[in-house]
């Protein structure tokens, strides 16, 4: 597995432990949520988001990760 995709795996795994703790349906899983889940994760200085992102902005990256998987909505 490439380190894009280990890494795309790692947010989408932490994306779902997150989604879990905040009790919002999944109908309610929008780019709102996701750019709350991405602060958080800035906020933290998570390791998760060094990546290279080849000068594209990371949230969006991120969002692209969590539609793709089906996690939310856009």
């Amino acid at each position: 597995m490439t380190r894009w995709l280990k890494r795309r795996s790692q947010i989408v795994g932490e994306w779902d432990r997150w989604a879990e703790r905040q009790h919002i349906g999944r109908r309610g899983l929008h780019a709102r949520e996701t750019l709350k889940f991405y602060t958080e994760l800035q906020n933290a200085k998570s390791p998760l988001l060094d990546f290279n992102s080849r000068g594209r902005d990371k949230w969006k990256i991120v969002h692209d990760w969590l539609l793709a998987a089906g996690r939310v909505i856009d």
